[in-house]
């Protein structure tokens, strides 16, 4: 009888470690190839995997706050002054400067019902500043210009995010071409 719940222990020691090693298994499958390479023990895959998973939750959190604050730009449009009709042509400019991976993101949002702002302003200053412009978007939206810049800082020159971000909004709101336009026609 001894000996009976002896062989039932080994049977199911030895189930679980088969399980754990298909578990194992699994995990390392999921995890990607630069967080697995050299390890050999699953001690340091099970390390390896906590570190992703930290890498994915800062990813969820930097991507949530670049979407609401993109949303807060968006939701500018749907903002209504009690005595103007127009959305957001009250509103003074706004810049954004957030970094990610290898550079920064500038977003910057002026009406084009109160001042013309040549792009080529901000672009000046961001290579004054070391930053290689990589892409500039632009669109048009409620009495709007919001233009997206992403740039590079293969230096990491760029450490204080704030000082950009006055630099580029007085470039804009000191701009000489404060004067009213006329809105541009609807192609």
């Amino acid at each position: 009888m001894d000996e009976n719940k002896k062989c039932m222990h080994k049977e199911t020691e030895r189930q679980r470690r088969q399980e754990m090693g298909k578990l194992c298994t699994t995990l390392r499958s999921l995890l990607p190839i630069e967080y697995i390479k050299g390890k050999r023990s699953t001690s340091d895959h099970v390390y390896e995997a906590m570190n992703f998973i930290n890498h994915l939750q800062n990813k969820v959190n930097q991507l949530q706050a670049k979407r609401d604050e993109l949303a807060k730009v968006s939701n500018l449009s749907n903002i209504r002054p009690e005595n103007e009709s127009s959305s957001t042509t009250h509103l003074p400019p706004l810049v954004f400067v957030h970094p990610f991976p290898g550079g920064l993101e500038i977003i910057c949002s002026y009406s084009f019902r109160k001042s013309a702002f040549p792009i080529s302003r901000v672009l000046d200053i961001l290579l004054k500043e070391g930053l290689n412009v990589v892409s500039t978007t632009s669109i048009r939206r409620d009495g709007r210009f919001i233009h997206t810049i992403r740039s590079e800082d293969p230096n990491m020159t760029v450490t204080d995010y704030s000082e950009l971000q006055i630099k580029l909004m007085e470039a804009i709101s000191s701009s000489s071409l404060q004067e009213t336009l006329p809105e541009p026609e609807i192609c």
